[in-house]
C-alpha cells in the first residue's frame, strides 16, 4: 500500500493537484486494500499471480478518478459501519473523503473500483 500511496502522491503534485493528496492517498489505500483481501486471485495475463491489481489514475481539469482493478466478478457493496469491528469501514471512508464512487465490471473477469475527486 506504501508503494501505491507514494506513487498517488507524485503523480498529483506533478499534476498540479497537491491539494487532493491526502484524501486520495487515504482512498487509493482502501482501495488497494480490499483488491488485495477481496480480489479473487489471477488476473489479465497472470494467471499464475494472485492479487494481482492494476491502480489509474486520470485527470480531466480539476476533477480526478483513481480506479483499482481486482480479478473478482464480485462488485463491493456500502454497508453500515460496525465500528467495533475490526474491518468494514473502508468504502464508507471512500465514500466520505470522495465525491462519488463506483464499481464496473471488466471483460473478461474483474472489475474496476472508482472513486472521484473534484
Amino acid at each position: 500500500m506504501k508503494l501505491a500511496r507514494d506513487r498517488t502522491a507524485v503523480v498529483l503534485r506533478d499534476w498540479g493537484m497537491s491539494r487532493l493528496v491526502g484524501d486520495v492517498e487515504l482512498v487509493v489505500s482502501e482501495l488497494v486494500t480490499n483488491a488485495l483481501r477481496h480480489g479473487g486471485a489471477g488476473m489479465l495475463d497472470a494467471p499464475d499471480c494472485e492479487n494481482v491489481i492494476q491502480l489509474s489514475m486520470m485527470r480531466r481539469g480539476s476533477e480526478l478518478i483513481c480506479a483499482v482493478r481486482d480479478a473478482s466478478d464480485r462488485l463491493p457493496t456500502l454497508r453500515e459501519p460496525d465500528f467495533m469491528a475490526e474491518s468494514g469501514r473502508g468504502l464508507h471512508l471512500v465514500s466520505c473523503f470522495s465525491r462519488d464512487w463506483g464499481a464496473v465490471p471488466t471483460a473478461p473477469v474483474g472489475k474496476f473500483v472508482w472513486a472521484l475527486f473534484a
